[in-house]
Formats: structure tokens, sequence, C-alpha cells
């Protein structure tokens, strides 16, 4: 749902979806190592995190909880390919059919089914820009995916962020693209 018109959250976190799929499949095993933006986290953990909340949020949209959580463990395995896969294909099955009247209950709030599946698409945008900088693999998505994203980041992400996903806000330069004021809001230097 848009309530003001353009494209839907979920439709956005589908393209998202396939988009992160995508970069993940040209991840070699041998990148898993490489160290990312995100201070401390490699590539591989990098995959795992948005292997588990991808899982997380599914769960939600499945109508299996309103209190997900992302699961415990190690969510890569040894194919982190099929891995990724796997809980993209969940998201999706689970996105399609949701009951979009639920909200969902995080311990950092409440949120309607809708702004759910947008913090999976911010997560999904901020971690696939995350991937590419480190192993130098194409991340693209589509003008209006990234204004989503911004859209329900800018909902959700107050100035405590939590510095391990968020740095503070940078500052825009003059006439940035959407994909940059994204990533800018979320104190990246795309």
């Amino acid at each position: 749902m848009n309530p003001s018109g353009g494209l839907p959250t979920i439709g956005a976190l589908d393209i998202a979806l396939d988009s992160s799929a995508g970069l993940v499949r040209r991840i070699t095993a041998s990148q898993l190592h490489l160290i990312t933006p995100n201070p401390g986290w490699t590539v591989r953990d990098v995959i795992g995190h948005s292997i588990g909340v991808t899982l997380k949020f599914a769960a939600f949209a499945a109508g299996a909880t309103d209190q997900p959580r992302t699961p415990k463990g190690d969510l890569v395995g040894a194919d982190h390919h099929r891995a990724f896969e796997k809980a993209v294909q969940a998201a999706k099955v689970s996105w399609a059919g949701a009951d979009l009247s639920r909200t969902c209950f995080l311990p950092f709030g409440e949120f309607s089914a809708d702004l759910a599946a947008g913090i999976n698409l911010f997560d999904l945008l901020a971690h696939g820009w995350d991937l590419e900088a480190a192993v130098g693999a194409e991340y693209s998505c589509p003008d209006e995916v990234w204004a989503v994203g911004l859209k329900t980041a800018r909902q959700v992400i107050g100035k405590d962020r939590d510095p391990r996903h968020y740095a503070p806000e940078l500052a825009t330069g003059a006439d940035p693209t959407i994909r940059s004021q994204f990533l800018r809001f979320l104190g990246r230097q795309g």
C-alpha cells in the first residue's frame, strides 16, 4: 500500500529482494572474508544479517508471529547463494499473501505491516550498498525503490541510531540522486 501513490512498499521490497539476490549470486566464497563499511562486519556477516532480517519479516508476513525475531545461529551455512535465495523466496511468498491489517511488534516499536515491509526494504538497500562497496559488484535498484526506502527509513530511524547499522546522517551535496539521499541519511558515503 502506498497512500501517496507510486510504488507500493511491498512492490519495492520485491524488487530489492531480487536485486539483493542478484548481488549475492555474484559474490564468491573467497570474498566472504572481506571487510564491509559496517564496523567489524565481513561480507559473510552482512549476508547473514540480511538473511536473518528477511526471514524475521517473512515470518511476520506469513502470519507465524506478530513479534518476529531474527533467527539465531549460522544462517549462511556452507552455501551463501542458496541460503540467501531461500530467504528471498520465503519473503516473496509470505509478503504476496500477507494480511496488511496486522501490526508488527518489534523491540523498538509497533509498526503497520506496510512499515514492517519497509524496514526489511531499507535494511536490504543499506546492506546491499555495503556489499557493493566491499566486493565491487554493482547493486542497482530503480529510483522508486530508493525513494520508498528513504521514506520508510525517515519514519523509523531517529537520531539515536544503532551505530552497528546506521551512522549519523551526512549532508547531501548539490542535486543528489535519491540513492545518494538514502545512503547519506543512513550515514553512508554513497
